[in-house]
């Protein structure tokens, strides 16, 4: 349950703020507490956080739930997996300067930023159209709410851009993109193999909105019609009871990833809500695409372009896995479709185009 933070009780009285050292911009980012590092939306906030440190200005990553991890710990963890990281780290909410920008980066953190009172600027990092996480109720309402604070959004993707702005805000949006040293073809053509032999099912059963329940009832139809195609499944830690065969690989390190990728000749990837960054990564590796029909996915993932799109029941990813297995021609144009999308930008040429909405919009 939120309500609307009163954040002079948090900050002893303060009413003047901690001024911050410099001339250059101060952002702050409101970020919760984080399990993997690796994680798609926290990875994505601290990779552009990091790149806009590279424009002179000072990044703050406050974690408002820091479950207990100190402050060096955390920026440990980001110094390991933002590369020439220069974040800084704060968990005590009474360290907090005043600064250029405030980011909410989730529904929750928006109460906070929205009553957050040493911020000449705040913005929405949203990533995703997060009242769709809830059934229809207190959390889907309140979630609903922050899109109505003013705040100008940075979404990903134009359809997550659409949903922000039915609410009457404003917002720049960016486009999915990858990192080319870790996801890239085997080959330099993306010429796919002649027969399929391993499948990739990114399975996360704790959260809802990645249909898992819709992956193991798909895949154990495959299994059943193709038994010597191995099933991988990656994304989180899975307890060994599925209805058939699997290797189970558990939750992954970025690096590790493109790797796996690049040894399956199908993926499969689907979303309830805003396109994961699985279908864009996979297409990056040359490997053939299935998710689900949608435009919350369409908006990236074009049937029978770069990926193959279905209806969310279980025959119809059999009969796209089916048609995938038997047609390598079918195989090999979706690979240069999804080849061909992805090369069209760059993590930092969508970054950039972001700071220069900031610089406007703020």
């Amino acid at each position: 349950m939120h309500d609307y933070w009163d954040w002079s009780l948090d900050l002893g009285g303060r009413t003047s703020p901690i001024l911050s050292p410099g001339t250059g911009d101060c952002f702050v980012w409101f970020v919760p507490s984080w399990a993997n590092v690796w994680g798609g939306g926290h990875y994505t906030l601290f990779r552009f956080a990091n790149h806009f440190a590279k424009k002179g200005t000072r990044q703050i990553i406050y974690t408002y739930n820091k479950a207990g991890r100190s402050a060096d710990a955390l920026k440990a963890e980001l110094n390991a997996a933002v590369p020439n990281c220069q974040l800084e780290v704060v968990t005590d909410i009474q360290l907090l300067p005043e600064c250029s920008i405030a980011f909410a980066t989730t529904w929750q953190s928006a109460y906070f930023v929205k009553a957050f009172p040493f911020a000449k600027s705040k913005f929405y990092f949203m990533q995703d159209f997060e009242s769709n996480f809830y059934a229809h109720g207190t959390a889907s309402m309140q979630a609903n709410n922050t899109y109505t604070f003013g705040f100008p959004a940075i979404a990903g993707g134009n359809w997550n851009r659409a949903m922000y702005e039915s609410f009457g805000g404003r917002a720049e949006h960016y486009v999915f993109s990858t990192d080319r040293d870790i996801f890239f073809p085997s080959s330099k053509e993306g010429k796919v193999k002649e027969k399929v032999s391993r499948i990739f099912f990114y399975g996360r059963p704790s959260t809802e909105r990645r249909c898992f329940e819709l992956g193991i009832a798909s895949l154990a139809k495959v299994a059943r019609s193709y038994p010597d195609i191995e099933i991988v499944i990656a994304g989180l830690d899975i307890e060994d009871c599925l209805p058939f065969k699997a290797t189970l690989l558990g939750s992954l390190s970025l690096a590790k990833t493109g790797d796996l990728y690049r040894a399956c000749d199908i993926g499969i990837a689907f979303s309830g809500t805003n396109l994961s960054y699985l279908p864009v990564e996979l297409m990056a590796c040359g490997v053939p695409v299935i998710s689900n029909r949608g435009p919350h996915v369409e908006w990236f993932c074009r049937d029978m372009v770069n990926s193959v799109l279905v209806d969310p029941v279980p025959t119809a990813v059999l009969q796209a896995v089916k048609m995938l297995v038997e047609d390598l021609e079918i195989r090999q144009s979706l690979v240069d479709g999804g080849l061909a999308e992805v090369a069209q930008r760059t993590w930092e040429s969508e970054m950039d185009h972001i700071y220069q909405y900031i610089q406007r919009a703020r």
